[in-house]
C-alpha cells in the first residue's frame, strides 16, 4: 500500500524529540537517531529531525490496507502535540 504525505513540525526541541522516541518505542516502532526508517505493527515510517532548526519530518511509507492515511497522520499529529504540549 502506498505511503502517506510527509508531515513537518517546527519548534521541536531535543526534549520533545526524546519524548517522541520513547512513545514510538512503547508503541512497538523502534525509532533511534535523528533520521531513519523503522517498521512496527505493519507500519513503516521515515523520519528526519534537524535539532539545529527544530524541525521534524515524518512520513508513513507503508501501512496495512485497513488503515487510512487520515488515521495515521492524525495519530502522528496527536503524538507530536502530546509531547510538545500543543
Amino acid at each position: 500500500m502506498p505511503g502517506c504525505e510527509v508531515q513537518t513540525f517546527s519548534g521541536i526541541t531535543q526534549e520533545h524529540f526524546t519524548c517522541l522516541l520513547q512513545k514510538a518505542q512503547s508503541s512497538g516502532i523502534n525509532i533511534a537517531g535523528n533520521s531513519g526508517t523503522a517498521t512496527g505493527s505493519g507500519i513503516t515510517v521515515e523520519w528526519n529531525y534537524d535539532p539545529a532548526a527544530g524541525k521534524l519530518s515524518i512520513q508513513c511509507l507503508d501501512k496495512p490496507i485497513f488503515l487510512s492515511c487520515g488515521v495515521i497522520t492524525s495519530q502522528i499529529r496527536d503524538l507530536v502535540n502530546n509531547c510538545t504540549g500543543a
